[in-house]
């Protein structure tokens, strides 16, 4: 049974990543499991559309210009 919508290529990317994260803060499980390739904990469809908001947002921020 899948919980999520993520592609084969954000698994292993910033969305899959963030998307895991999010999973392990909802769950109380340590985010620096992830850095050792422990997952305990599927991402649900809420935190992938959350990361996927989250990189959207950072890839299209921009300098702020200086006064």
């Amino acid at each position: 049974m899948r919980t999520n919508d993520l592609t084969e290529a954000e698994v292993f990317g910033p969305i899959g990543y963030l998307a895991t994260c999010l999973a392990h803060i909802r769950t109380g499980h340590e985010i620096n499991l992830i850095e050792y390739g422990c997952i305990a904990v599927a991402p649900l469809q809420v935190e992938v559309d959350n990361a996927r908001h989250m990189v959207d947002v950072l890839a299209n921020l921009r300098p702020r210009e200086r006064s």
